[in-house]
């Protein structure tokens, strides 16, 4: 027993993050996360300081992790005020923690003497005409005699039932161009369409010129004025933000609602003709029948394997570095260096680069770990690798999202009891075959809930508590006019919103590469019926 102990220990060092390991790699994303991993080890505080001061752009995360293993007094103190709550907030006389604490999103909750009291500790002068503005009982009547800049911030850091009850009416055309004008307004726009309760608001912005904004306000904007019937204010909106778009999907974007809301064919056209893949221009393609074919599926040739390791984060740094230093007329020669079986995702990632992303790469390097799941799945698996990590096994996030997969350390570790594998660290999701194996599990549980691809999408960004918050609202993914795309475009997480899109598109590719029959308008008008989507809504 003592025998098994001790190899059990050993076991255990192997695997562990070491100071010395922490001091010999160069800073990055990845050594944050090997800090963040050692953080959780037997170390002492001396040993959290060596570390702590080594991360590059510490964020919560990070500080609270050190936090716990720090004995320095102004740690602990400052971890402790951060984590403060609104009633300890109000019940506190240190000065100092009051202002590391305080912010507008819980003053709303405070009494009008607490806020006051607090803004006279916290001294600044935003503060204070925030908080003058929460205690002002005539504040709909008051509203446009405040500057635009702070109406925004509060409307943008106070709660729904706040913003309902005090922005919900008629605001002058005038102030309205005001707002338009200042900081926060896109913001305000994006939450207002996508919460209820806020018509008078959304009514008085059908006033605001576009001519001025950016795209993505007059996409915004163009949906409003949709929501209310005005099709031609809208196209307006819509030419607008696809002149002053820059990125080629939300050019495509716009011609789509275009197309959408006046039914002219030519815009449709145009759209067919795009050199992206997304939803917008495979629609726009299945309606002409015309295939894609700027994509490819395999590139290297060579049977020789590489000693560059894309499991290895530090690896993958060099590598991700190597290729954005080198000029755009070069990339394609060093597309071929990366000629290696055990490089394609990296080969393929440099060709994409090369091409400006007018050849997109739709390859399928693990199917030796996918030998047991059926075309249909293979499809989706691969639209969500390629949205999560480029292939790329040693992918990680600054949330610290790890692998093909993206798989977060919380849901591996709650899924480490059923997979049929003990895990050793964190570092095994590195590994491809590991990665797909937790995230196969993960991927049935949803796929039990949510049956629809774009659901799947949505739920494995954002969780399944918040797919199905989205889509059980009223309204939603119904027969209304212009769904499903109304609420595809008005979903409050903009990440999740954004994800689902390109694991749809990436998903129809797939399935035609696959060899599996497919229609992307099809898949578009399956999202209105329940039963061929998800269990929610069927329950209702």
């Amino acid at each position: 027993m003592i025998r098994f102990l001790a190899l059990l220990l050993i076991s255990f060092q192997l695997y562990a993050v070491t100071l010395g390991e922490i001091n010999s790699k160069p800073p990055s994303l990845a050594k944050n996360f090997l800090i963040w991993q050692y953080f959780k080890q037997d170390i002492t505080s001396k040993e959290a300081d060596a570390a702590f001061y080594q991360i590059r752009d510490v964020n919560r995360k990070l500080f609270f992790s050190y936090a716990k293993k720090s004995d320095r007094p102004e740690v602990v103190y400052t971890a402790k005020c951060m984590k403060m709550g609104r009633k300890s907030l109000e019940n506190s006389k240190d000065e100092n923690c009051i202002k590391i604490a305080f912010s507008i999103g819980k003053a709303v909750y405070m009494t009008p003497e607490n806020r006051v009291r607090i803004a006279e500790i916290v001294k600044k002068k935003t503060t204070t005409e925030l908080v003058g503005m929460l205690n002002d009982i005539n504040f709909t009547r008051h509203l446009e005699t405040y500057p635009p800049k702070l109406v925004l911030r509060l409307f943008n850091s106070v709660n729904s039932t706040f913003r309902q009850n005090n922005f919900n009416q008629p605001i002058t055309k005038a102030y309205m161009e005001r707002l338009a004008a200042a900081s926060g307004f896109t913001r305000s726009l994006i939450r207002a369409l996508t919460v209820p309760g806020l018509d008078g608001y959304l009514n008085s912005m059908l006033q605001v010129d576009g001519t001025d904004r950016d795209g993505n306000t007059n996409f915004f904007l163009g949906l409003n004025q949709l929501r209310h019937g005005n099709t031609a204010k809208a196209i307006e909106h819509f030419q607008i933000a696809h002149a002053k778009a820059y990125y080629r999907m939300d050019k495509d974007k716009t011609l789509f609602w275009q197309y959408l809301a006046g039914k002219n064919d030519l815009i449709l056209k145009k759209l067919s003709e795009s050199v992206d893949i997304n939803i917008y221009s495979l629609y726009a393609k299945e309606h002409y029948k015309i295939h894609p074919d700027n994509y490819f599926i395999t590139l290297q040739s060579s049977s020789k394997k590489s000693v560059k390791d894309l499991r290895d984060p530090f690896t993958w740094n060099k590598v991700l570095a190597e290729i954005k230093s080198t000029p755009k007329e070069q990339l394609y020669d060093l597309a071929e260096e990366y000629d290696a079986k055990n490089l394609i995702p990296a080969q393929s990632f440099i060709v994409e680069r090369a091409s400006g992303y007018k050849l997109h790469g739709f390859i399928m390097p693990y199917d030796r770990y996918m030998k047991d799941l059926s075309r249909d799945d293979k499809a989706l698996y691969y639209a969500l690798m390629r949205q999560e990590s480029r292939f790329i096994p040693a992918a990680l996030s600054r949330s610290f999202a790890l692998g093909l997969m993206q798989m977060m350390p919380f849901l591996v570790k709650a899924l480490d009891k059923e997979v049929k594998y003990k895990r050793h660290s964190l570092h095994d999701m590195f590994d491809p075959k590991i990665n797909l194996m937790y995230a196969k599990t993960h991927i049935k549980w949803l796929q039990y809930r949510v049956y629809h691809p774009l659901f799947i999408a949505y739920a494995y960004n954002g969780g399944i508590g918040f797919t199905k918050r989205h889509i059980t609202q009223d309204g939603v993914f119904s027969n209304a006019p212009y769904e499903p795309f109304m609420s595809m475009e008005l979903m409050a997480n903009s990440e999740s919103r954004e994800y689902g899109k390109k694991v749809l598109s990436n998903y129809v590719v797939y399935k035609k590469i696959l060899g599996e029959e497919i229609s992307i308008s099809h898949l578009f008008d399956t999202l209105k019926i329940p039963s061929q989507t998800d269990r929610f809504r069927v329950s209702k």
